[in-house]
């Protein structure tokens, strides 16, 4: 039976469905498995104690019932020098105890909720027979005359009590036989005993007998159902051994953690710790509000699991900030950045400067000021995450026309917040921070966000200029390759800013450890030396592209209009700025610069402008290189028209030409089907077998090889 089935108690009796059964079931899994977290926590913390120490720390605390003699079982411990073996065996037994509330499967995890909630019943059976006992030595009569119906209202009220705990047990037991459900109540004994006469001064041996028969049922129970409970584990560890070696080691344990949910626990389990030490901070008056939160934190995080747990939750914070951002910015929620949208680089980014600090270690106070700190960059991290959202839906937003003006408001907004945001986080930082490499880092890191969303901004609005222009602004692309590159000399100098303060400081200042050398080397090669080579790549394919524009010929208005087609590249008609490649080819001026600018071959029959050769790939290559499908091929039709609205900058073009090709193609009307100049079997052509233009390898190349030549041999 699977988990739904054992939830039917829940929700069956309720008229759920099939997927609120489920999500019920999960909710609960999740609350079952939150006593494991907790017991996990309590041992880290606890579990080099002694057996002296625990009773002092802990049983001192508490309020624990009288009857169970906790303290004269400790002293009988103490006078056997068995402290740090029954202190051995205790933690031996809470980690299976943790190990079983965390692994174990739903149907067994209530199976073993069901049997401790049976023995508590049991121990409450067994207090009212005591209790019982008690007041009749104390407050009956010797002989008993139940000649009056006062006289039966203590016995009744425990015979009562007594009869709804075995009948509660028999139900959550699901015992069908009447001779277990009778055994249930054994504790009845002794009232039945005094009942049929037994002096009250000898009614305690009714009740040691039916303690006795008490312990001889439970182990009847345990001899019965435990065997079959080791068959299971057993079972369960080949599913486990078949899943390492079928999935590997990783991804059986990744399998294994979405399963049991542990991630959804653990974040639950911190927030429930969270919010008692936040109460406990309030109500007994420890200071601010924020004082109360920080000081909560620091003492909720005091083991792995704890620090887990915490870095868990701020994926799920950062995640449901991301999906907000998403929704308000009318993206899709499943993007194609799974470290910026779910989370993950903001709770790896928690851990690990934790480790690195060694927060784990230090007192409060020092766990407050350190945890401050790191929220503040993993706050930075989240900041970076939506402006690597925000970037592309502001490009999208500027170069479509049919988004609303609250489209609009709602991406200006949001880059307003991470414009202004970084900066109050440097400047916060720097009330109570010292200066270092760390902090100049942390700096860095939130004024590159803020310089970003800048750069972004102003294209944002460059494209919208573009866009309600009546002619094509060629200045344009200029404009923002200028904006562009002037963004990366500043990311470039921040990098060299943080570079020479960190040479002075290992110099100079004598501050340094091997892993800060460490940060400081990778930080040289891929922040500056990186960026450098890209900047410079970039400058020189821009002035090649420049010049090799200006060596092509200008076509006369008479060619134009004899010629009467559109550039291939904006789909645009080409009045004027147009320019003939080698082989013939008209396109816009300002079109072949930015084609130029990703690779030097002509758009239609894929001949290199540079030296005149065709790119033609050989048949025998050919057979390595299998058949696109069509799923995969409507999906590169749509990069391309992606990249037509945005790499290519033509915002006016893409609203008059391109938009109503997207929604023809959305109607479902075949591309074939389109009206088709003598270029345009080319187009289509190229849409249909589209590629990645960044790249500039070969088995690129060869994705836009143009077999015919019947269109070059009309041209010629």
């Amino acid at each position: 039976m699977d988990a739904i089935g054992r939830m039917e108690f829940v929700g069956g009796t309720f008229g759920l469905n099939e997927a609120q059964k489920e999500y019920v079931s999960r909710i609960f899994e999740t609350i079952l498995r939150i006593p494991g977290v907790l017991l996990l926590e309590l041992w880290w913390l606890k579990f080099d104690n002694a057996v002296h120490e625990f009773k002092t720390s802990v049983l001192e605390k508490s309020v624990l019932p009288n009857y169970l003699k906790v303290e004269r079982i400790i002293e009988f411990v103490d006078d056997r020098n068995m402290d740090n073996a029954v202190a051995g065996i205790l933690s031996f037994a809470v980690l299976l105890l943790c190990a079983i509330l965390l692994t174990v499967p739903l149907g067994r995890l209530i199976k073993v909720y069901v049997h401790a909630i049976s023995l508590l019943l049991f121990g409450l059976a067994h207090m009212l027979s005591i209790r019982y006992v008690t007041l009749e030595k104390e407050e009956s009569d010797p002989e008993l005359k139940l000649d009056d119906l006062v006289k039966l209202e203590r016995h009744g009220f425990h015979f009562l009590a007594q009869l709804m705990l075995a009948l509660f047990q028999s139900c959550i037991l699901s015992i069908e036989s009447d001779a277990g459900r009778v055994s249930l109540a054994v504790f009845t004994v002794p009232i039945i005993a005094r009942m049929c006469g037994c002096p009250n001064d000898k009614l305690i041996i009714p009740h040691n007998v039916a303690c006795a028969i008490a312990m001889f049922i439970i182990c009847i129970y345990v001899l019965n159902h435990v065997p079959t409970f080791l068959q299971s584990i057993k079972q369960g560890s080949r599913r486990l051994r078949a899943l390492f070696v079928i999935r590997g080691i990783g991804i059986g344990i990744i399998k294994i953690w979405q399963r049991l949910r542990l991630a959804e626990v653990l974040a639950i389990c911190w927030m429930l710790m969270f919010s008692l030490r936040f109460y406990n901070q309030v109500a007994t008056g420890a200071g601010s509000i924020d004082l109360a939160c920080m000081t909560a934190i620091a003492e909720t995080t005091s083991s792995p699991f704890s620090l887990l747990a915490l870095a868990l939750t701020v994926s799920y914070i950062s995640q449901f900030i991301v999906q907000c951002t998403q929704f308000i910015l009318g993206s899709a929620l499943n993007s194609n950045h799974v470290l910026a949208t779910h989370g993950y680089t903001e709770a790896l980014t928690l851990v690990f400067l934790c480790l690195q600090a060694g927060v784990l270690g230090m007192r409060t106070e020092q766990k407050m000021f350190m945890l401050k700190l790191v929220l503040f960059i993993v706050l930075s991290a989240l900041l970076q995450s939506l402006y690597e959202i925000l970037e592309p839906q502001m490009l999208a937003f500027a170069a479509l026309t049919n988004v609303t003006v609250s489209m609009h408001i709602r991406s200006l907004v949001l880059a307003t917040i991470l414009i202004i945001t970084p900066f109050l986080i440097s400047f916060i930082l720097m009330t109570f921070l010292p200066m270092d490499l760390w902090f100049v880092m942390i700096i860095s890191n939130c004024l590159l966000t803020s310089i970003r969303t800048i750069s972004t901004t102003v294209i944002y609005f460059l494209k919208i200029a573009e866009n309600k222009s009546e002619e094509p602004w060629e200045k344009c692309d200029d404009l923002i390759f200028y904006c562009k590159i002037s963004t990366h000399i500043a990311e470039l100098l921040l990098a060299l800013f943080v570079v020479v303060y960190g040479i002075f400081a290992l110099l100079v200042l004598g501050k340094w450890t091997v892993f800060s050398v460490i940060v400081l080397i990778f930080h040289s090669y891929f922040n500056v030396l990186r960026k450098l080579q890209s900047s410079i790549s970039a400058v020189r394919t821009r002035k090649a592209a420049s010049d090799k524009i200006n060596e092509f010929s200008r076509p006369t208005k008479e060619q134009l209009d004899q010629k009467s087609d559109v550039c291939m590249i904006c789909l645009g008609e080409m009045a004027t700025d147009a320019r003939v490649t080698p082989c013939n080819h008209y396109f816009h001026g300002f079109c072949l610069k930015k084609w130029l600018f990703v690779k030097p071959v002509c758009p239609l029959c894929y001949v290199s402008l540079g030296d005149g050769t065709k790119l033609q790939q050989e048949e025998q290559s050919r057979s390595f290189f299998p058949r696109r499908r069509p799923r995969e091929q409507h999906q590169q039709q749509n990069e391309f028209r992606r990249m037509l609205l945005t790499e290519y900058d033509s915002p006016r073009i893409a609203s008059t030409s391109l938009q109503p090709l997207l929604l023809q193609d959305e109607n479902g009307v075949d591309l074939e089907n389109l009206p088709q100049n003598e270029s345009s079997a080319h187009r289509l052509r190229v849409m249909s077998t589209f590629s990645d233009w960044s790249s500039d390898s070969d088995s690129t190349a060869t994705e836009f090889t143009v077999t015919s030549t019947e269109d070059t041999s009309s041209t010629n």
